[in-house]
């Protein structure tokens, strides 16, 4: 049985499970600062696409164009929403801050100068008691299951110390013995399923 003061109690000690955090959709133009580049060279380029970006010209055809983010630039320069910590911290900051259909200016980051355009924000969402309430309430009542389902078989364990007294023991609490027929090491028990442990024991 569970109570609704239980599911209370286990919503509000797993209230994290229950919340997205703010995320952010953002494209990106990266031009890489990496061993033998001059940063101030590409820094100069950097800046010319930033002027092209800022002048009207189509931000996705830019990042195919000049981006070095081999990855992002074939999709225009989107990278997809992302939260918090999923980007180097230079990035984060300026995405964070920077309002939908914004361009940012150069940003430094450890790859190279990025420009950065956010073009969606999502602010962070947490699901009501109610709408988990089904879900927490199985949780509960399954973990509930497997530790009674524990203490049992614990308990018959030590009634049991001889074949016949699968029997006499199963039947005094209202169960069946029920026989599996023969099996490898690596298939499924019958009446268990894939239970390794088992098999290792019959073995």
């Amino acid at each position: 049985q569970v109570t609704t003061r239980d599911i209370h109690r286990a919503y509000n000690a797993n209230l994290e499970l229950y919340s997205t955090p703010e995320q952010v959709r953002a494209s990106h133009i990266l031009l890489k600062t990496t061993a033998g580049k001059a940063e101030a060279d590409v820094k100069a380029r950097a800046e010319q696409v930033l002027k092209e970006a800022k002048g009207g010209s189509d931000f996705a055809a830019l990042a195919r164009k000049y981006s070095e983010d081999e990855a992002s630039a074939k999709r225009g320069g989107d990278v997809d929403f992302f939260g918090r910590g999923k980007m180097v911290p230079e990035f984060d900051q300026v995405a964070f801050t920077l309002p939908p259909g914004q361009i940012s200016g150069l940003v430094k980051g450890q790859f190279g100068f990025h420009i950065i355009k956010v073009t969606d924000k999502k602010a962070a969402v947490t699901r009501s008691l109610d709408e988990v309430r089904p879900q927490i309430a199985d949780e509960l009542a399954w973990e509930r299951a497997q530790t009674q389902a524990a203490d049992l078989a614990a308990a018959m364990e030590k009634e049991i110390s001889r074949p016949a007294d699968l029997d006499t023991v199963g039947t005094a609490r209202g169960l069946k013995v029920q026989e599996s027929g023969f099996f490898t090491r690596e298939e499924p028990i019958m009446g268990l399923g894939p239970s390794p442990q088992a098999a290792a024991e019959a073995f």
